[in-house]
């Protein structure tokens, strides 16, 4: 059997202050799989989207393109919106947060490297002042956390190349979903209806892993929170002294309310950018011990109010981690159902197990059920992307002391 016209999405990136980029793309992902439910449907079929000679007042497309609908030609400006700007995020995703980060943080290492060793030539007598002990444990610290980060974000930098390899190849997959809607794969010109099947079976393996990343992340943010209480907890009472000393690096990004050190953005490749980059790392060093020390004599109460107020925001957006790992994952079920009738098309000799998968329905209904549902599932998920920031944000406010959020 022929398989209907696919709209997929990929989940990219979600954050509780969304950039334009990512609230375009996620406007992009509601109209198109909202366009391919209406179509699963039928819904407004007695008007103009359904009629191919519409298309044909404006463009004479040869047969079988000739059947094209307004309704699939705007499908497809979607689809092809999805091709360019998910192909181009995994290319970003492995070439500058992936290779150019690491090679980032090889230099920095070694720069580093050569840096500890100039001040264990320059180091002078321990003096026994109050305040030179505090700025000498402030630096010792902080030489740590920058050692720490470093690592860390090496660790981010080969994850991001290996989920930018396969956001490129889910991208690219797009191409074969825009030919499709023009009714391309219905002739030999770029591999017909096997073609289309494969696209479809790269980007579901694709999403496989990606289903895994969602729910580590899920897993993470809730753990988050309930460390973030306790930190919080530890600051404000008689142990804020040790806790600061062994202080992690997630724990002093809560303490300063964000710490963004350079390496972590990443490397502009430029000669002048690169030549300063070990004074950079200095002048780094000394602000996170500068932070430090102004900690180890005293923290602020509302630092800690700050700190426990973040963690009911990071509960929520683990909670809506799992949620979209859920939605996902009925997407994907149902998108692998349509590959499936397909390979299956025989259904007298359909294993049993393939007849489980399909809910003993006929092949047509069971393509029909699959797309569907990964299609509403994927018009469900660009709306919670898009409202999640509006109930973090009401979440954070109305955790903070009433004097606070007035």
């Amino acid at each position: 059997e022929m398989c209907r016209t696919r709209c997929g999405k990929i989940r990219l990136s979600r954050t509780s202050t969304p950039s334009a980029h990512c609230t375009m793309d996620a406007i992009v992902q509601f109209c198109r799989n909202a366009l391919c439910t209406l179509k699963n449907f039928n819904i407004l079929s007695d008007t103009f989207l359904y009629d191919p000679n519409v298309t044909a007042r404006y463009y004479k497309f040869p047969p079988p393109l000739d059947q094209t609908t307004p309704l699939e030609v705007l499908i497809s400006v979607t689809q092809f919106y999805a091709f360019v700007s998910v192909t181009l995020a995994g290319y970003r995703l492995f070439k500058k947060d992936g290779m150019d980060k690491l090679q980032l943080i090889s230099r920095l290492v070694n720069a580093r490297a050569k840096s500890s060793k100039d001040k264990d030539e320059k180091k002078k007598k321990e003096n026994t002042d109050e305040d030179d002990k505090i700025k000498k444990s402030s630096e010792t610290v902080a030489h740590r956390l920058v050692a720490e980060s470093l690592l860390n974000e090496g660790d981010v930098a080969t994850h991001a190349f290996f989920v930018g390899v396969d956001v490129f190849f889910i991208g690219i997959s797009f191409f074969w979903l825009f030919a499709n809607s023009y009714h391309v794969t219905a002739t030999d010109w770029i591999g017909g209806v096997q073609a289309l099947i494969n696209a479809l079976t790269v980007a579901e393996i694709g999403l496989i892993f990606l289903l895994y990343f969602m729910f580590k992340d899920a897993v993470k943010m809730v753990r988050k929170s309930f460390k973030m209480k306790e930190f919080a907890s530890n600051i404000s009472g008689t142990k804020s002294t040790d806790t600061i000393q062994n202080i992690t690096v997630e724990q002093y990004s809560w303490l300063v309310d964000g710490w963004t050190p350079f390496w972590a953005s990443g490397s502009s490749g430029k000669k002048e950018d690169i030549d300063a980059e070990a004074k950079m790392l200095t002048k780094e060093e000394e602000s996170v011990a500068h932070q430090l020390a102004k900690a180890m004599k005293k923290v602020d109460a509302d630092t800690a109010e700050r700190i426990r107020a973040q963690s009911k925001v990071s509960l929520f957006e683990g909670y809506r981690e799992y949620l979209y790992f859920i939605i996902n994952f009925f997407a994907f079920y149902g998108y692998a159902v349509s590959i499936l009738v397909y390979y299956f098309q025989d259904e007298k000799s359909q294993p049993e197990y393939i007849r489980a998968l399909f809910l003993w329905l006929p092949n047509d209904h069971a393509d029909w059920l699959g797309n569907a549902l990964g299609d509403f599932m994927w018009t469900l998920e660009p709306i919670i992307i898009l409202g999640s920031p509006l109930i973090a944000g009401s979440i954070a406010k109305q955790s903070l002391p009433k004097e606070k959020s007035d």
